[in-house]
């Protein structure tokens, strides 16, 4: 395999200008708290695949078409722009492909995502597909969803009475009797501490006011 893009230029913004608008397939900003601006996606699926970056501990930060790559595979020609590349805290990263269902792709773009995945192994990369299935299809999805559009990105105040608050009740308790306590931080703040586990909840359920919830204790 011979590589004949450029350099990648992740800071440049997503490389791809699409001026598609089909149903399911059209520009969505998604407020990104990780990277403090809203990240263009192609498609409604792509915003949700966010949710999941934004709720990793492990993902520093992500860019959206990151970089088109030109290669040459077998006298083959390709040219492919993923559609995510992931950073991880330990410095390493991934792309990710994002597709409704990849059995229902035609065998030529198979065949260019088979070729790419090659060439991300003998480049040391990594590549990821993710489908509809595995992004939307869990409650636990839904939990982080309904969370994330309800949270305010971190506010120093707010957490500062937030951990204050944390030593004056007792836990576990529940999202309802959180939600009722008058001395809570608001419900934003409570989101914000849920969905990036500064609060413990079983976020595999769904988001109900019998949700438990319990501080993480500082040794954890």
């Amino acid at each position: 395999m011979i590589i004949t893009s450029g350099e990648m230029k992740l800071e440049d913004g997503p490389v791809r200008s699409s001026l598609r608008r089909r149903r399911q397939n059209f520009i969505v900003d998604f407020p990104s708290m990780k990277n403090g601006r809203s990240m263009q996606c192609d498609a409604v699926l792509e915003s949700a695949y966010c949710i999941w970056l934004e709720h990793d501990p492990q993902v520093v930060k992500y860019y959206t078409q990151p970089h088109t790559f030109i290669w040459v595979d077998d006298s083959q020609p390709y040219r492919y722009t993923p559609d995510f590349y992931v950073v991880l805290t330990c410095g390493d990263g991934y792309f990710t492909e994002v597709k409704h269902d990849f059995g229902k792709q035609r065998a030529r773009r198979l065949a260019k995502l088979d070729s790419f995945h090659a060439l991300c192994f003998k480049e040391g990369w990594a590549f990821q597909r993710r489908d509809e299935q595995s992004i939307t299809g869990s409650t636990m999805f839904q939990t982080l969803k309904a969370l994330y559009s309800r949270l305010r990105p971190y506010n120093e105040q707010q957490q500062m009475y937030f951990y204050h608050y944390l030593h004056q009740r007792a836990w576990p308790t529940t999202l309802g009797d959180l939600l009722q306590d008058s001395a809570a931080p608001d419900t934003a703040t409570i989101c914000f501490n849920l969905f990036t586990g500064r609060l413990m909840a079983d976020l595999s359920q769904r988001l109900t006011l019998d949700l438990v919830v319990d501080r993480v204790l500082p040794h954890e």
